[in-house]
């Protein structure tokens, strides 16, 4: 994360978060196989951006089937902790 990392924000550029987000999908992909139907998918990034949090939500709603439960920022900063982006996912039955 940013907050243990500063300097990486130097190397960051649009083309990283873009490649992350398909990883991402790739993952998830995957992952939803192996996920038995009624059973929750926790979706949890240490990330602020949306490609990486609120996209990759509708990416599995839209093309892998997933029923979004709910979802959150969990603001960190106060705690001195990274902020956290949390989205639980059923599977339907």
């Amino acid at each position: 994360t940013w907050g243990r990392t500063p300097e990486m924000i130097c190397q960051f550029n649009e083309s990283s978060i873009l490649s992350f987000q398909k990883l991402q999908q790739s993952i998830a992909t995957n992952v939803v196989k192996y996920l038995k139907p009624g059973k929750p998918l926790i979706y949890m990034t240490c990330s602020v951006f949306k490609e990486e949090n609120e996209q990759m939500v509708d990416f599995m709603i839209r093309n892998l089937g997933m029923k979004l439960e709910s979802s959150q920022v969990l603001n960190g900063y106060e705690h001195k902790a990274d902020t956290m982006f949390v989205a639980r996912l059923i599977k339907p039955s």
